[in-house]
């Protein structure tokens, strides 16, 4: 990868970051795809603390919600040291609402990356998120104001779990008699 190249990316998403205002929902939409960026492509976590309410209830797909914050950004470094290399595309992204009333916002994004980072599996398996099925995940979150700033604070996802759990799971092979 061009080092220019990928500074100068990084440096453009997270000036759109800091400076947006959120006056109209293409810019809802353009901030959290440069925001998400921010946070996997150039791995800079700690931006979590300013996108998320305190109080984040993260509403996931067979009840293993998140709560708080905190659990938002221990689950973001999990999947970050089992897919050092993972990265997310955006396949749409939309958003509705105003300033007054805050903003919904919902996107599609497609996964890549390798197991080459120890889990909550064990350690590294080396297989891709893209061995066999599409790795997808799709959310929607709401935006509103907290303290003075643009916050989610409710956020409803799903996506290809048993595709990320495979790809950091061992075969264990079976006994034959």
């Amino acid at each position: 990868m061009n080092i220019e190249k990928y500074l100068e990316d990084r440096d453009k998403r997270v000036h759109y970051v800091d400076k947006c205002k959120l006056m109209i929902p293409e810019e809802v939409a353009q901030l959290f795809e440069d925001y998400t960026k921010t946070i996997w492509d150039f791995k800079l976590v700690g931006r979590i603390n300013d996108f998320y309410s305190d109080d984040i209830v993260i509403n996931r797909e067979g009840g293993s919600d998140l709560v708080g914050v905190k659990e938002v950004f221990e689950n973001t470094l999990h999947l970050m040291a089992a897919f050092p290399d993972l990265k997310l595309e955006f396949i749409d992204i939309f958003a509705e609402g105003n300033e007054e009333d805050g903003y919904s916002f919902g996107q599609a994004i497609y996964f890549d990356g390798i197991n080459t980072g120890y889990s909550k599996y064990g350690p590294p398996t080396g297989k891709s998120l893209t061995d066999g099925e599409i790795c997808l995940g799709l959310c929607e979150c709401r935006v509103e104001k907290v303290n003075g700033r643009w916050k989610i604070v409710e956020e409803w996802v799903t996506r290809s779990s048993e595709a990320i759990e495979a790809a950091m799971k061992s075969e264990i092979p079976k006994k034959t008699e």
